[in-house]
């Protein structure tokens, strides 16, 4: 078994783009749910009070929209046409990178939210490599080569 070398597939940019969303969600999900143990956050939701301001239905449609979308290109990124899914994610990555910088820099200075930027900043990671992923699709003849 000493110097036997490992098969090493060539996985699919549609699937790696999909995983990286899931990887992208389960991060979302674990940094608002440590959020909940910072001082004040769970009286300030029981008082529908949010950083964004007071709770409205129509803040509650934004907040929903800002976690569809990203739970969506999951299953987009495997399902569109690669073009359009190239597109796609690239834009959807880039406005969620944007999103990721401005909770950077709204939570640096505060101890309560370390955990938050470091989230962030995973991630910001993450997401980048979205878009490049997205970005160095390979074409067909490219593709071909590389087989």
């Amino acid at each position: 078994m000493a110097g036997k070398t490992l098969e090493n597939y060539k996985i699919n940019v549609k699937v790696k783009l999909a995983l990286l969303w899931t990887a992208l969600m389960f991060l979302y999900i674990y940094a608002d749910y440590f959020e909940l143990m910072t001082p004040g956050k769970l009286e300030s939701m029981m008082q529908l009070k949010t950083p964004m301001g007071p709770t409205t239905p129509g803040l509650l449609t934004i907040f929903a929209v800002l976690l569809i979308v990203p739970a969506l290109m999951i299953v987009l990124s495997v399902f569109l046409a690669p073009l359009l899914s190239k597109w796609t994610n690239i834009s959807a990555g880039v406005v969620y990178a944007a999103i990721s910088v401005l909770i950077i820099i709204s939570s640096f200075g505060s101890e309560w939210h370390r955990f938050y930027v470091l989230y962030n900043v995973i991630e910001l990671g993450v997401l980048v490599t979205i878009v490049w992923q997205a970005w160095t699709w390979p074409g067909e003849a490219e593709s071909a080569s590389r087989l």
